[in-house]
């Protein structure tokens, strides 16, 4: 016999052997026995009108939005390549890259009762779609895949978990010899040298106001309510060492004091190596931020400072398109919908929630940039093309002027 049909066999019989009258005297409110068995009777009614008591049905769509979204079928598919990036904020060759990655995954092994779970593939949809737009909750997401709201927060959970299982193996700290090759690739472009990563602190905002002790930390000075995290990054765009959690009113510096970075520069940094940065921070032997102007005073850097300052400002931009990069994909992060309570796994649930994030844009950095070295000469050849193409345009362009000009010194002498 099925363990949902034998508690509904006890619980009935339960209720049936408790049902006879009572006798006069025992119809008192102080009668242990009296009150004994209307406990019992209200904890059996409770569970007879529980819905895990008997069998439940699984209610399933009649279109499966998946294989729909999945075709690429020419007379059938009606989402291009370009309607699925926005909606999945992936394309299908990526997807199926990361499907691979995660499919060996222990928390996408089939249980070995109940219902089974979707497929990998599936389920990574569902959290590409929940992070990848802004105010997305399983009850929409109950309406856009046509499953129930407890799937789709499953799936996601799942997915999480499987995304920080392979943290570490793509957000990880450049060792000596990659230090030395990206701070020669921004030698070249910036002529700046002995500085492989450069750092800027963002805001991450809360859509839901805080509901603990120290909620009123929380509110920064762009948001009401948001997270501090401050982002160490390549010249790819890679991110390499994060921290977050901090309320939205600490301060970038604050941040940066209590990373691992900062605290022991000797193991993350060699000799005359640095990490560039804005002035919100404090320079010392491992961290040079650009020079301060006093507004207030009417002070202004000398000219050599000022153009350390440019010089500097042009490579620190890659900071500004990491983050853009991070969430323009995630569009969850610019309004996180979770609620942060005085239970400490409310905060950690965003922070893997934001971990997973980073491990997918690492992850599609990486395959980015791999494609690139696999054809070596193709960015030679384009860039060749495209001076061709200007020198033709130029050359139309005057020998447009050319003959206008003879034209107007014809009429001219006419």
């Amino acid at each position: 016999m099925y363990r949902d049909a034998t508690r509904l066999f006890v619980v009935l019989h339960l209720d049936q052997l408790l049902d006879f009258d009572l006798d006069d005297d025992l119809l008192d409110e102080n009668n242990e026995l009296f009150l004994l068995v209307c406990h019992i009777k209200k904890v059996l009614h409770e569970k007879e009108a529980s819905r895990y008591l008997y069998h439940r049905t699984c209610r399933r769509g009649s279109v499966n939005i998946f294989l729909e979204d999945l075709s690429v079928d020419c007379d059938s598919c009606w989402m291009n390549d370009v309607k699925f990036l926005c909606k999945y904020r992936v394309t299908r060759d990526q997807l199926d890259r990361i499907t691979t990655i995660l499919d060996g995954d222990s928390v996408f092994v089939p249980p070995k009762r109940g219902y089974h779970q979707m497929p990998v593939k599936h389920q990574i949809m569902v959290w590409l779609h929940y992070v990848g737009h802004e105010g997305v909750t399983n009850s929409t997401q109950r309406d856009t895949f046509k499953i129930s709201k407890g799937m789709c927060a499953l799936a996601c959970r799942r997915v999480v978990k499987a995304l920080n299982n392979i943290r570490d193996d793509y957000i990880h700290w450049p060792g000596t010899e990659e230090r030395i090759e990206i701070a020669k690739r921004i030698e070249n472009a910036f002529h700046i040298p002995n500085c492989p990563v450069m750092q800027d602190g963002t805001l991450l905002r809360l859509g839901i106001q805080p509901e603990c002790d120290d909620a009123a930390d929380y509110h920064g000075r762009k948001f009401t309510y948001s997270l501090t995290i401050n982002v160490i990054n390549d010249d790819e765009r890679r991110i390499r060492a994060y921290s977050a959690g901090y309320p939205g009113s600490t301060h970038d510096n604050r941040v940066w004091r209590n990373m691992k970075q900062h605290r022991d520069p000797e193991s993350y940094f060699s000799e005359n190596e640095f990490i560039m940065c804005d002035t919100a921070y404090e320079p010392s032997w491992f961290c040079v931020p650009a020079f301060k102007s006093v507004i207030g005073g009417g002070f202004q850097l000398h000219p050599h400072k000022t153009l350390f300052n440019n010089v500097l400002a042009k490579a620190r931009v890659i900071c500004e398109h990491t983050m853009g990069l991070w969430k323009g994909r995630f569009c969850w992060l610019r309004n996180i919908r979770m609620k942060i309570t005085n239970d400490k796994n409310s905060l950690k649930r965003i922070l893997r929630y934001i971990d997973s994030t980073i491990v997918v844009h690492n992850m599609l950095i990486d395959w980015r940039e791999a494609d690139k070295k696999m054809l070596p000469g193709m960015n030679q050849w384009l860039l060749t093309l495209h001076q061709l193409m200007m020198l033709l345009v130029l050359q139309q362009f005057l020998r447009g002027k050319y003959w206008t000009c003879q034209s107007q010194h014809t009429e001219t002498i006419i």
